[in-house]
Protein backbone atom coordinates (compact mmCIF):
# COMPACT_ATOMS: atom_id res chain seq x y z
CA UNK A 1 0.00 0.00 0.00
CA UNK A 2 1.31 3.47 -0.86
CA UNK A 3 2.27 5.91 1.89
CA UNK A 4 0.19 9.09 1.50
CA UNK A 5 0.81 12.60 2.82
CA UNK A 6 -1.11 15.86 2.48
CA UNK A 7 -0.32 18.60 -0.02
CA UNK A 8 -1.87 22.05 0.31
CA UNK A 9 -4.22 22.91 -2.56
CA UNK A 10 -3.31 26.59 -2.16
CA UNK A 11 0.50 26.68 -2.13
CA UNK A 12 1.67 23.09 -2.63
CA UNK A 13 3.28 22.72 0.83
CA UNK A 14 3.51 19.04 1.82
CA UNK A 15 2.66 18.04 5.38
CA UNK A 16 2.87 15.01 7.64
CA UNK A 17 1.24 14.25 10.01
CA UNK A 18 -2.09 15.60 8.72
CA UNK A 19 -2.95 19.17 9.74
CA UNK A 20 -6.12 21.19 9.78
CA UNK A 21 -4.60 24.14 7.94
CA UNK A 22 -1.40 24.79 6.00
CA UNK A 23 1.46 26.19 8.11
CA UNK A 24 2.67 28.23 5.11
CA UNK A 25 -0.49 29.88 3.71
CA UNK A 26 -3.31 29.00 6.15
CA UNK A 27 -5.38 27.17 3.51
CA UNK A 28 -7.57 24.32 4.80
CA UNK A 29 -7.91 22.44 1.48
CA UNK A 30 -5.66 19.39 1.12
CA UNK A 31 -5.06 16.71 -1.47
CA UNK A 32 -3.45 13.34 -0.79
CA UNK A 33 -0.21 12.57 -2.64
CA UNK A 34 1.92 9.45 -2.59
CA UNK A 35 5.25 9.84 -0.79
CA UNK A 36 7.15 6.99 -2.34
CA UNK A 37 10.79 7.83 -1.67
CA UNK A 38 13.24 9.64 0.55
CA UNK A 39 16.69 9.59 2.08
CA UNK A 40 17.69 8.27 5.53
CA UNK A 41 18.70 11.17 7.78
CA UNK A 42 19.31 9.16 10.97
CA UNK A 43 18.86 5.56 12.08
CA UNK A 44 18.62 3.76 15.40
CA UNK A 45 17.91 0.33 16.83
CA UNK A 46 15.58 -0.43 19.74
CA UNK A 47 16.99 -3.39 21.66
CA UNK A 48 14.54 -3.54 24.56
CA UNK A 49 10.83 -2.76 24.59
CA UNK A 50 8.34 -2.78 27.45
CA UNK A 51 6.36 -6.02 27.41
CA UNK A 52 8.60 -7.61 24.78
CA UNK A 53 11.13 -9.64 26.78
CA UNK A 54 13.66 -11.26 24.49
CA UNK A 55 12.06 -9.74 21.39
CA UNK A 56 13.96 -9.05 18.21
CA UNK A 57 15.59 -5.70 17.58
CA UNK A 58 13.52 -2.96 15.99
CA UNK A 59 15.33 -0.86 13.36
CA UNK A 60 14.01 2.66 12.76
CA UNK A 61 15.05 5.50 10.47
CA UNK A 62 14.19 9.18 10.16
CA UNK A 63 13.48 9.59 6.45
CA UNK A 64 13.49 12.97 4.71
CA UNK A 65 10.83 12.74 2.01
CA UNK A 66 11.42 14.29 -1.42
CA UNK A 67 8.31 16.35 -0.68
CA UNK A 68 9.86 17.84 2.47
CA UNK A 69 8.43 16.26 5.65
CA UNK A 70 10.42 13.84 7.81
CA UNK A 71 8.84 10.53 8.89
CA UNK A 72 9.93 7.69 11.15
CA UNK A 73 9.96 4.39 9.28
CA UNK A 74 10.56 0.77 10.20
CA UNK A 75 13.46 -0.89 8.36
CA UNK A 76 14.45 -4.54 8.02
CA UNK A 77 17.96 -3.80 9.26
CA UNK A 78 20.38 -0.95 9.87
CA UNK A 79 20.55 1.67 7.10
CA UNK A 80 23.30 4.29 7.06
CA UNK A 81 22.46 8.00 6.70
CA UNK A 82 22.14 9.02 3.07
CA UNK A 83 20.62 5.71 1.96
CA UNK A 84 17.91 6.18 -0.68
CA UNK A 85 14.73 4.36 0.35
CA UNK A 86 11.28 3.54 -0.97
CA UNK A 87 8.33 3.90 1.41
CA UNK A 88 5.13 1.92 1.82
CA UNK A 89 2.52 1.02 4.43
CA UNK A 90 2.56 -2.61 5.63
CA UNK A 91 -0.38 -4.81 6.66
CA UNK A 92 -0.07 -3.52 10.25
CA UNK A 93 -0.34 0.11 8.95
CA UNK A 94 3.30 0.94 9.77
CA UNK A 95 5.48 3.12 7.56
CA UNK A 96 8.23 0.87 6.22
CA UNK A 97 11.36 1.80 4.27
CA UNK A 98 13.53 -0.40 2.13
CA UNK A 99 16.62 0.51 0.11
CA UNK A 100 15.68 1.89 -3.30
CA UNK A 101 16.59 -0.10 -6.39
CA UNK A 102 17.59 3.01 -8.35
CA UNK A 103 18.48 6.68 -7.80
CA UNK A 104 15.63 9.01 -6.87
Amino acid sequence: MAFMIQQCAGCGQSSFPPRYCCPRCGEAQWQDVAAEAGRVAQATVVRARVGMAGGEHLHLASVELREGPVVIALTAGPLPPGTLVELAIDEQRRIVAQPACSDL
